[in-house]
């Protein structure tokens, strides 16, 4: 009897650990008021690096959650600054990707783009 007691809470732990892990992330910035101040930020761009082009994406969802009668939603999302950049000695292509811009400076992911010979 004990034991099943044991495993019964263990399952249910398991269960609530795993159904807040699966919570979405939110990285789109709130909404700037119209006399907010001008909101800027800084982000570290590895050294060598020419910048070439920059490009902000997000990606929205809908968190819908309830049960029966009441059901409720949130807008949420996902945002990335999008950095492409060439290196002034070696001319690699790299492309720099940042996320939450106002909790993090430093890039989430640094692609480079090799050049060999194909085919």
């Amino acid at each position: 009897m004990k034991s099943s007691r044991v495993a019964g809470h263990l399952f249910t732990a398991g269960l609530v650990s795993a159904l807040v892990g699966c919570s979405p992330v939110n990285t789109v910035p709130p909404p700037v008021s119209p006399e907010a101040a001008i909101q800027e930020f800084e982000l570290e761009i590895p050294a060598g690096l020419e910048v070439r082009n920059v490009d902000f994406t997000a990606s929205l969802y809908s968190d819908v959650s309830g049960a029966q009668d009441v059901v409720g939603s949130t807008t949420g999302g996902r945002a990335f600054l999008k950095v492409y950049a060439v290196d002034r000695k070696s001319g690699e292509s790299v492309l720099l990707l940042y996320e939450s811009i106002a909790k993090r400076k430093r890039p989430v992911q640094v692609i480079r783009f090799l050049t060999r010979a194909c085919c």
